[in-house]
């Protein structure tokens, strides 16, 4: 249950806009929609290997210890990426991988 805990938390984090996800609101404090993405991605994640999981898990800590001006500036871009189409989804994935390799 702790890691449901953590995927709702992320979902509500990730989905709120900056002002209202400083504090994370309980479960019934979230709209339908909201819940039934955190219910998606809970899926997701229990169907996922235990080091992706952790992997998981780690990154949010990292998130969490963020500065919260850090945290709203990457809730920002995520923010915008989901508002891109699937080919600005696809060029973003590219040039992203292309700077991951090094290869700008």
């Amino acid at each position: 249950m702790k890691r449901f805990g953590i995927v709702a938390l992320l979902t509500a984090v990730l989905a709120a806009p900056a002002v209202r996800a400083q504090q994370p609101r309980p479960w019934h404090q979230l709209s339908p929609d909201e819940q039934r993405r955190a219910w998606e991605n809970y899926r997701r994640y229990q169907q996922l290997p235990e080091n992706k999981q952790r992997s998981l898990e780690e990154r949010y800590q990292r998130f969490q210890a963020m500065p919260p001006q850090d945290r709203d500036r990457l809730r920002q871009n995520y923010e915008t990426y989901r508002g891109f189409d699937p080919g600005q989804r696809q060029e973003f994935g590219q040039k992203y991988r292309r700077w991951k390799s090094g290869q700008r």
